[in-house]
């Protein structure tokens, strides 16, 4: 066995160990029932018990973690840090998906170099949609630990807020270019890879050059919903082709 295979083999290994089905369904459940939830019981309190009636037309998403808006902030907080750990599992098994016929093409002699080096674009298109979407999950992680209460001089809380949508935009670009550019279908449609290549997009475009009758603050939600339009089909696909424990 080569050196190349053997690191393949390998790799698989580790990775069939750390993506078991039964982790890989704790953690789509976990972060469903925590982030959305969450989110909505956040947004009731800040809008009945906040000081300023909170709406998603004029405040923005982080405005939920600060006492300045919200008598509970701390919520916030917590969904945002727990559903970013737990979706780190979710994004290395939707790359996991959609590399899985492609090594067998690339280290088969007996295939065409045209499609061996066009698996290889694809698997590369993966990679970054993979460290793309980490990088969300870093900077979800961060807006929780580092609120607009505890910004800190560096103004933390705007850096991470900029790294999530940005890794999940770009994480959205790739692996939707990915799923459209497959030789064979994968659990996720076409369809959905042809928005993930141009929802997230299209949000955050408008989000950098807002309309004049829009609000930034509501383009902001309009982000967050892009990027939910597709992790929770993915989550749910995921979880359909499970086979029963």
């Amino acid at each position: 066995m080569s050196k190349i295979n053997l690191l393949f083999l390998k790799i698989k290994r580790l990775f069939n160990r750390f993506l078991n089905q039964k982790l890989i369904k704790i953690c789509i459940y976990v972060s469903l029932l925590t982030f959305l939830p969450g989110l909505l019981i956040g947004v009731l309190i800040a809008f009945f018990f906040g000081p300023e009636s909170y709406n998603i037309i004029n405040n923005y998403i982080s405005d939920l973690g600060s006492i300045r808006y919200t008598p509970a902030p701390f919520i916030l907080d917590a969904i945002a840090m727990v559903t970013a750990i737990f979706l780190v599992p979710v994004f290395f098994y939707i790359t996991k998906i959609i590399v899985s016929d492609t090594k067998n093409i690339i280290l088969n002699s007996n295939k065409s170099i045209f499609k061996r080096i066009f698996c290889i674009y694809i698997d590369l298109h993966a990679f970054f949609g993979l460290l793309s979407l980490l990088l969300g999950a870093v900077g979800l992680f961060g807006i929780g630990l580092f609120s607009e209460d505890r910004t800190t001089e560096l103004g933390l809380h705007f850096t991470f807020s900029i790294i999530v949508f940005a890794g999940l935009a770009f994480g959205a670009l790739f692996n939707g270019i990915a799923i459209l550019l497959k030789l064979k279908k994968t659990m996720f449609p076409r369809l959905l890879g042809l928005y993930m290549m141009v929802g997230p997009f299209i949000a955050s475009i408008l989000f950098l050059f807002p309309p004049s009758s829009v609000t930034r603050p509501f383009l902001e939600w309009m982000m967050l919903l892009a990027a939910i339009l597709w992790l929770i089909p993915e989550s749910l696909l995921i979880l359909k082709n499970f086979k029963p424990a």
